[in-house]
């Protein structure tokens, strides 16, 4: 999501809202989560949302909190933390693998596979499943399209 930060004269101020989580996440302990961030561009305010861990230190809290400061501060921009609590299934790690649906639906998808296409047919599915994900992923993400720009340029330099 992006976010207007502020209207000059040579026009707007967008800030990447997943770029801001990435940052914050980076400073993070590992065992605290960034869930989310907003942004209030006519406060400069930046609000976290960070998960606690089971085991909550107040301590912990504090050296997060200068940690956010003391990067964002330099760029004008204020940090407000909000303290969440997740929730027992939350972030996927409360079910075994198992328990997932997900992981059935893909075990009786092979089984019909195999019985109905035999192990050559599934090989082509699964072959055909891939290249067409590999596709999409070089069409529509931006590293993709970083890839294929830098790889149209190293053919140039190369016909050069």
């Amino acid at each position: 999501m992006l976010f207007l930060w502020t209207v000059t004269k040579n026009g707007k101020i967008w800030l990447d809202g997943e770029a801001f989580r990435q940052i914050a996440a980076k400073r993070l302990p590992a065992d605290f989560y960034c869930q989310e961030v907003s942004f209030v561009g006519d406060q400069n305010l930046l609000n976290v949302y960070v998960t606690l861990p089971d085991n909550d230190d107040p301590q912990k809290r504090l050296a997060i909190i200068d940690k956010m400061e003391e990067f964002f501060r330099p760029l004008g921009i204020a940090v407000h933390v909000h303290w969440t609590r997740k929730a027992p299934d939350e972030m996927g790690d409360a079910l075994p693998l198992w328990k997932k649906p997900l992981v059935w639906a893909a075990v009786g998808g092979c089984a019909a596979g195999v019985l109905n296409l035999g192990l050559k047919g599934l090989a082509w599915v699964a072959g055909s499943t891939v290249c067409c994900y590999v596709i999409g992923w070089l069409a529509v993400t931006e590293d993709g399209n970083k890839l294929i720009g830098k790889f149209i340029s190293d053919i140039k330099d190369f016909r050069r």
